[in-house]
């Protein structure tokens, strides 16, 4: 395996493993924590980056220590012939997990050559159980759908992990419904807090439901959840019962920040580097691939940028500086 030179180390001595890379802004949902209504203002296409050049910058990370890699959007699905980006992403030295976030609308057709190409893992959202509450929330009728691609991925032994984003007066009635699905399907289910990357701009310290909460909820109508030993730099804090193998996780990024293990930066579908999910400041990775650089350039300007790395979320919420759509979540990846 290849052995990094440097790490990417920050200012905070956080060291990123992880790069999650956006392959298009596009979705073909509209979810009201994350998609704008009727948003015309789409990247031009021309100015996105090619396969090629992702399987670059891939490269440059790796040898910079980056060791996963995470596919998402917008949905990575609507790109054409992702298959052949996963293939190109395998095959790098360093890499040892690449995996993709989907609302899995377009998944049953694509999932055995995604497997194929080297994809390890899935993350499939989803919010609800209900017809008429997931389009209301995903903006269309697409529920049959999406199970149909759980079903199916689950069956394929692919890990599966469903990301659920509980909004009060929404979806918090169904957490029960959740932790039944993920014991009868023996996937986990990650309960994501609603952060303030809506593009709707609804987002309010109102409709947080904090993991807290859930954990009482769940405790009160299933037994006691047990903590796992988990990774401190996983967003993810997972559980298990003391009853059964089923695996439940918590993101609390609001109620309880995890900015001081963060081990993530992403890539935007037009080559921006964004250090931190909140950040507003990007850094143009394309710029020097169109100009020619050279990977050192490119790495020592990486290595500089990630040195840039702000706090984090946790010091927007001690600023009392939390505000609808601090962040568009469909431009940068979640």
């Amino acid at each position: 395996m290849l052995k990094s030179t440097m790490e990417l180390s920050d200012s905070f001595g956080r060291i990123a493993k992880k790069l999650r890379i956006s392959v298009t802004d596009r979705c073909n949902m509209r979810c009201v924590y994350c998609m704008p209504h009727n948003n015309t203002s789409w990247l031009n296409q021309k100015n996105i980056l090619a396969f090629d050049q992702i399987t670059s910058l891939a490269r440059i990370f790796a040898s910079l220590g980056i060791e996963k890699i995470k596919i998402t959007g917008g949905e990575p699905l609507v790109r054409d012939n992702i298959r052949s980006l996963i293939s190109s992403l395998s095959s790098i030295e360093g890499i040892i997990s690449i995996s993709m976030t989907t609302n899995g609308l377009l998944l049953k057709d694509k999932l055995t050559g995604l497997k194929e190409a080297g994809l390890d893992s899935i993350n499939i959202s989803l919010d609800t159980f209900d017809h008429r509450r997931f389009k209301l929330m995903s903006g269309i009728d697409g529920l049959d759908t999406v199970m149909s691609s759980i079903k199916l991925a689950v069956s394929q032994n692919i890990r599966v992990k469903i990301n659920t984003v509980i909004m009060r007066g929404w979806n918090d009635d169904e957490i029960s419904e959740f932790v039944k699905f993920s014991k009868k399907m023996g996937c986990p289910v990650k309960f994501i807090e609603f952060m303030p990357l809506d593009g709707t701009r609804i987002w309010s310290e109102n409709l947080v439901v904090s993991e807290d909460e859930m954990i009482k909820k769940i405790n009160n109508n299933f037994g006691k959840l047990s903590p796992l030993d988990n990774d401190k730099a996983d967003p993810a804090r997972l559980y298990r019962f003391n009853e059964g193998n089923a695996t439940i996780g918590f993101i609390p990024t609001i109620t309880k920040p995890f900015c001081q293990d963060c081990d993530r930066v992403r890539i935007t579908a037009d080559g921006k580097l964004h250090t931190c999910l909140f950040e507003k400041e990007n850094y143009d990775l394309k710029a020097l691939l169109d100009q020619g650089k050279s990977n050192e350039d490119i790495r020592e300007y990486i290595r500089k940028c990630v040195m840039e790395k702000p706090e984090g979320i946790i010091k927007i919420i001690r600023t009392h500086s939390l505000k609808p759509g601090l962040n568009n979540m469909h431009t940068i990846g979640g």
